[in-house]
């Protein structure tokens, strides 16, 4: 109502049922690859999901199977910690 109070061409127009011209759809090579390679990706990450879930179930702790099913490597070394002062040295310099 208001696109045809404001046209200066009147009602008529505005009742246009022509649509825009739309793109052509993707039909290239390289956003067929991208498709393919979006689709491989999505089935890595499932079987990567599934595997994981089955260390899980088998008791592995999660940082292992998450490092296994990734296929990352095994958990590097930590430094060990130093201890912490005991509580009775607390504000004593």
């Amino acid at each position: 109502m208001i696109w045809t109070l404001s046209n200066p061409a009147g009602f008529g127009q505005a009742h246009d049922t022509s649509l825009p011209s739309r793109p052509s759809p993707l039909t290239t090579a390289p956003a067929i690859a991208i498709t393919l390679r979006a689709i491989a990706a999505l089935c890595e990450g499932l079987a990567s999901a599934r595997q994981y879930e089955q260390l899980r179930s088998n008791g592995v702790p999660h940082d292992r199977a998450v490092r296994e099913a990734l296929g990352v490597g095994p958990i590097p070394p930590q430094a060990p910690r130093r201890s912490a002062k005991a509580l009775y040295f607390a504000g004593k310099a």
